[in-house]
């Protein structure tokens, strides 16, 4: 029931999707962490990652959705702040309106997101971050346990 990765032992794949499609809570593991193989992989990286990755570079990222804020701006247009979640912490990413035209359904619609752009840091030594997205993996996201084997 349980698969090695190394030196650590996680519950299979299998048992995490069990909790996903059965509860609103997982006990076992992060529910990403079955699926970050697979997801570095495809290049993602994780929210402890990105301390060492500098400003202005592209990065893509797979969260659990945590939540969408679309707060009033100054321009009068919407954009999404939203805040997932991975195996390793929070992740904060935007959504300007030219990136929503594609992704906003996506985004408002899925459990775990995986998204491309670009890496801001703000502040004393940069410590927020923030992605600014212009794309989304529609492959790697949507339901959770559609994305566990």
């Amino acid at each position: 029931m349980f698969e090695s990765h190394g030196n650590v032992i996680y519950p299979s794949a299998r048992t995490v999707r069990n909790e996903a499609l059965s509860m609103t809570v997982s006990c076992r593991e992060h529910p990403l962490t079955p699926l970050r193989p697979l997801l570095s992989e495809h290049g993602c990286v994780t929210a402890k990652d990105l301390r060492n990755i500098p400003s202005g570079r592209r990065v893509r990222v797979t969260g659990l959705l945590v939540i969408v804020h679309t707060p009033p701006v100054r321009s009068g247009k919407r954009v999404m702040f939203i805040t997932m979640e991975d195996e390793t912490g929070l992740l904060d990413v935007v959504l300007f309106p030219r990136a929503q035209t594609n992704w906003a359904r996506a985004v408002l619609t899925s459990q775990i997101l995986t998204m491309e752009g670009k890496l801001q840091r703000q502040g004393k030594n940069g410590v927020s971050k923030s992605i600014v997205v212009d794309r989304l993996i529609p492959s790697l996201s949507g339901s959770l346990a559609d994305l566990l084997p």
